[in-house]
């Protein structure tokens, strides 16, 4: 069962004006990247819950008629759940059934071993790059455990490559883990120093495994932001 703290995650958000009077927005690009290795195999830790919760947020609060949508499932490799311009009548909000079927095929647990965490980073970079002039707003859901990531040495220059394009708005990575993790530092201290600068980018929004609630306003704030 869901705890009531991630209740607020789902209520839609009030309508804007610019909505309620039929005024447009500037489309953004919105990437929602779900690691569904490492911790979230593990029902204990409700990682898997929580990535539902956030990703279904997305889509229901912050997806816009008009807005790109890109959802990658991060395993051993990198698969694309959904690529597509989205499009509803007089801007009507995604409808709940394709909400739930996406964000369930997107949180489908994985079976092999191996963590592509970089490599999933790596493609939404590219697929930002392929709509250039919109503005680019990513959510990387992940423990932030990089020890089973072959590609883990490049974490930090493919971070740093997505937040020099010019039409990188935010890059919000939540779920980061409080656990131990190799040499005693936690998983989240070891994911944010593998980052090296970008981590200390103004765009950067960091959130640990359990401050969702917390971090997930500002969030909101700074997509709503990027629309100006």
């Amino acid at each position: 069962m869901f705890s009531l703290a991630f209740l607020p995650l789902l209520l839609p958000a009030p309508a804007s004006a610019s909505s309620l009077l039929g005024l447009s927005t500037p489309p953004l690009h919105l990437t929602v990247a779900v690691d569904m290795t490492g911790s979230s195999k593990n029902p204990a830790y409700k990682y898997a819950e929580q990535a539902r919760l956030l990703s279904q947020s997305v889509l229901l609060n912050q997806l816009r008629s008009g807005d790109t949508l890109t959802l990658l499932r991060i395993c051993e490799g990198v698969q694309t759940v959904a690529d597509f311009q989205f499009s509803s009548r007089n801007g009507a909000r995604m409808a709940r059934a394709d909400i739930l079927r996406y964000t369930a095929a997107l949180t489908k647990p994985c079976t092999g071993k191996g963590s592509a965490i970089t490599a999933g980073l790596a493609q939404a970079a590219r697929r930002s790059a392929q709509t250039a002039g919109v503005g680019d707003v990513v959510v990387l859901f992940t423990d932030g455990a990089l020890l089973d990531d072959p590609k883990r040495a490049a974490v930090g220059s493919t971070v740093s490559g997505l937040l020099q394009r010019p039409d990188t708005r935010a890059l919000f990575v939540a779920g980061l883990s409080p656990e131990p993790g190799t040499g005693g530092a936690s998983i989240r201290d070891t994911f944010v120093k593998a980052l090296g600068n970008a981590a200390r980018d103004r765009r950067v929004l960091l959130a640990g495994a359990y401050d969702l609630t917390n971090v997930y306003p500002t969030f909101a704030s700074v997509v709503k932001g990027a629309r100006r």
